[in-house]
């Protein structure tokens, strides 16, 4: 007779095995859920403040923000904050919302401040030295741009101007970033892209003639090591020449 057959017997799984990794999912989305819900019921918008604010109250700020007392703080979307307020405030360069646990926002401002005025076709608006409209000019003393008239002005936006003036709106945008960066954009009274052969300037007793492109950045250097040098006629009214690329500044005294 043929011996019997044994029984292959499969080993043994436990429940607890089988669904180990499973309970362990459930049990962090479980947790997550109610880290979630935590944060929906108890952290709430009870306080809102405003830092680096000059040109605009801080109740003005935060109306653009569009914050209200009671939002959810986890669910702030920061972004459109941000934007909210630079499309409404045009003085705003930039914002960064901070949440600052448990209950409240600081709404972090940069301002731009007003560095020239440019013709429109019906008045003068202010722009910043990057190139911002502001707003039409009611009397500010600053930096006059003549030669160039900007298009469809409107508060925030960049100067727009007419297809033949944009090399040279380029060539004034690049001076006046370089002169702001100085600190000397506030003691120009005039910027004049009339001329064909160079960008001339107003500062004090001098009228500078910058090129019409170039490195900026170099020139100014170049400028204040003259001004600053012995060799330089004190309190002698004339023209400071850059537009010579030999490395130095060419002085033409006035008649």
């Amino acid at each position: 007779m043929a011996a019997p057959r044994q029984r292959r017997h499969r080993p043994y799984r436990s429940r607890r095995s089988r669904f180990g990794p499973l309970s362990k999912l459930l049990s962090a989305v479980a947790v997550i859920a109610a880290v979630v819900g935590a944060c929906v019921v108890f952290f709430r918008v009870n306080h809102i403040e405003v830092e680096g604010n000059a040109r605009y109250s801080a109740e003005e700020i935060i109306e653009a923000s569009g914050i209200q007392i009671g939002d959810n703080l986890a669910a702030l979307p920061r972004s459109r904050i941000a934007s909210s307020i630079l499309s409404k405030l045009p003085y705003v360069e930039a914002v960064v919302p901070r949440r600052t646990l448990p209950d409240g926002v600081v709404l972090v401002v940069t301002e731009r401040v007003a560095a020239a005025s440019i013709d429109t076709g019906e008045g003068r608006w202010l722009i910043s030295a990057q190139g911002k409209l502001l707003e039409p000019m009611t009397g500010e003393q600053v930096v006059t741009i003549t030669g160039l008239k900007a298009l469809a002005p409107m508060a925030g936006a960049d100067v727009q101007v007419g297809e033949e003036d944009q090399a040279t709106l380029g060539y004034v945008l690049a001076l006046m970033k370089a002169a702001d960066k100085y600190g000397v954009l506030k003691d120009y009274s005039s910027i004049d892209c009339t001329p064909a052969a160079y960008i001339g300037v107003e500062y004090g007793i001098y009228h500078i003639r910058f090129p019409r492109g170039g490195d900026y950045d170099y020139h100014l250097r170049l400028l204040t090591a003259a001004l600053e040098s012995d060799r330089m006629p004190q309190d002698v009214a004339g023209t400071l020449d850059l537009t010579v690329e030999d490395g130095k500044v060419h002085f033409i005294q006035d008649k």
